[in-house]
């Protein structure tokens, strides 16, 4: 069963997954992997979502994931497993496997492709919640992939669901998000966007989950604990630190280009999965400046 407590006021990594050259799960460096984030602050584990290649990866590679990872974890953080795909059978049957595991909370991205209706869209998040009851449910919003953008305006039907327990908000519209906190104190809202997340709090977030909390996690927690002491201009700061980092790996490809930085960090990490290329030299020198 759900408890909120366990979830909030946290920096989460957006795991990214280790992969061995023939493109099957690198379980050893995955255990690695976690140790390695634990031991620099990570306070929590997002797995198969954007960063963790979840649409490339079978229903059973999934599973498996989150297996070896609650397995690794051993209740030291809290881990989520994002479900979502565009099929509700498939999200259902990877609902039950994470509630026979333990797990409390999932996340979801909205089915994608096919332009579903916001009541088509609830629906999926219903049937879930329906055949997995105590299961909580985080909303993933992340427009630039999904085509769709969740507002107070738009999800009041979505967000007033019972099961419905937060949002990781991967947008920009920080206004937007701050109006669902306003509206709907009881959801946690996770920051989606490592560059903004000093902003995020000052407009309410109540957690973080990130892609490049993977390998600069004592920034995230640096900047946290400048911002709740007041001292919010060292905290832009360091957000600007942050920022320089996240600027070259959006430029190099950022899910490469944080598994180059952990390989070179002693965690052979491979490539991501076709259709994703492959890094380019000049990609790896801009990199090398940052490790």
């Amino acid at each position: 069963m759900y408890r909120r407590e366990n979830y909030t006021h946290r920096i989460y990594s957006a795991l990214e997954i280790p992969m061995n050259p023939d493109e099957t799960v690198n379980e050893e460096n995955l255990r690695r992997l976690v140790e390695y984030e634990l031991s620099q602050g990570v306070e929590g584990f997002y797995c198969s979502g954007s960063s963790g290649e979840a649409l490339l990866l079978t229903l059973e590679e999934r599973e498996k994931v989150l297996e070896i990872l609650l397995d690794q974890v051993r209740g030291r953080v809290p881990v989520i497993p994002q479900i979502g795909t565009i099929r509700t059978k498939d999200v259902i049957e990877l609902a039950k496997h994470a509630a026979e595991l333990g797990v409390e909370a999932v996340s979801m991205i909205p089915p994608y492709y096919y332009q579903f209706t916001m009541e088509e869209i609830i629906g999926y998040y219903r049937d879930v919640l329906e055949a997995v009851p105590g299961l909580g449910i985080i909303v993933y919003n992340i427009p630039q992939f999904t085509g769709i953008e969740f507002s107070k305006e738009n999800a009041h039907g979505l967000l007033e669901l019972p099961g419905i327990v937060g949002v990781k908000h991967t947008s920009r519209n920080l206004y937007s998000m701050e109006r669902m906190k306003a509206a709907y104190p009881e959801l946690i809202l996770f920051n989606g966007f490592d560059e903004q997340f000093a902003g995020s709090l000052a407009m309410g977030a109540d957690a973080a989950i990130g892609t490049t909390v993977n390998v600069f996690a004592p920034l995230f927690l640096e900047i946290r604990s400048l911002f709740e002491a007041g001292k919010v201009q060292a905290a832009l700061e360091k957000q600007a630190e942050l920022n320089r980092r996240v600027e070259i790996l959006c430029r190099c490809g950022i899910f490469s280009g944080v598994k180059y930085i952990l390989t070179k960090r002693g965690i052979d990490c491979g490539d991501c999965r076709r259709p994703f290329g492959q890094l380019r030299e000049e990609a790896k020198k801009a990199l090398d400046q940052i490790v």
